[in-house]
């Protein structure tokens, strides 16, 4: 448990800007968050100089079956705010996920995502499920299972929250890091509004 407790988790939210059509600007105001997972005394974030990137560095994220019901289960909830011009739409189209796994047989790890947009219905999200025995680093790309569109000529909050969590006798399950090599990559779509 003390190596757990050097790891720290990294979040690098990243606007990739696909080469088609898009805004000429977006920028990220500010960025709140809060949870188990992530509070403002083991949690830090950079904000890149091109207001495209936040890196979050999470001391907390870390799941384990070792230290009970509430342990078992570490959430992180982020909002941003996003400024882009009017006549466009922006969605979420896939995270890469990378973090530490230690979990034995007959038990489990599971790492989830979703987004949302302030005021606006419907919730995006994905999950993945890691069965032991296994030990060691994971990486996952994956696609939200449906797609969720910000309304036209509106700049709501876009507002994320991952999960990490364990079941079973013996697991351990992090997004954790002390070089910032894990990290959670979120990649921006755009579409013209009509």
């Amino acid at each position: 448990m003390a190596r757990l407790a050097l790891f720290a988790a990294a979040l690098l939210v990243m606007v990739a800007l696909p080469t088609r059509a898009q805004p000429t600007e977006v920028t990220i105001s500010y960025v709140t968050y809060q949870g188990s997972g992530c509070n403002y005394e083991n949690t830090n974030w950079v904000l890149s100089n091109d207001y495209k990137t936040v890196t979050f560095m999470f001391g907390g994220m870390v799941a384990t079956t070792d230290a009970g019901l509430a342990g078992q289960r570490k959430a992180c909830q982020m909002s941003f705010n996003m400024v882009y011009p009017d006549g466009w739409s922006v969605s979420l189209g896939k995270a890469t996920g990378r973090g530490f796994a230690d979990i034995a047989k007959k038990s489990k790890g599971i790492y989830e995502s979703q987004y949302y947009f302030s005021g606006q219905t419907g919730t995006a999200s994905l999950a993945r499920i890691i069965p032991g025995p296994q030990t060691g680093n994971f990486e996952f790309t994956d696609v939200f299972l449906t797609s969720v569109w910000s309304q036209c000529n509106n700049a709501p909050n876009l507002n994320i929250k991952v999960v990490v969590r364990v079941e079973g006798k013996k697991a351990v399950m992090a997004l954790d890091s002390q070089d910032t090599k894990f990290q959670m990559i979120f990649n921006l779509q755009w579409k013209k509004c009509f």
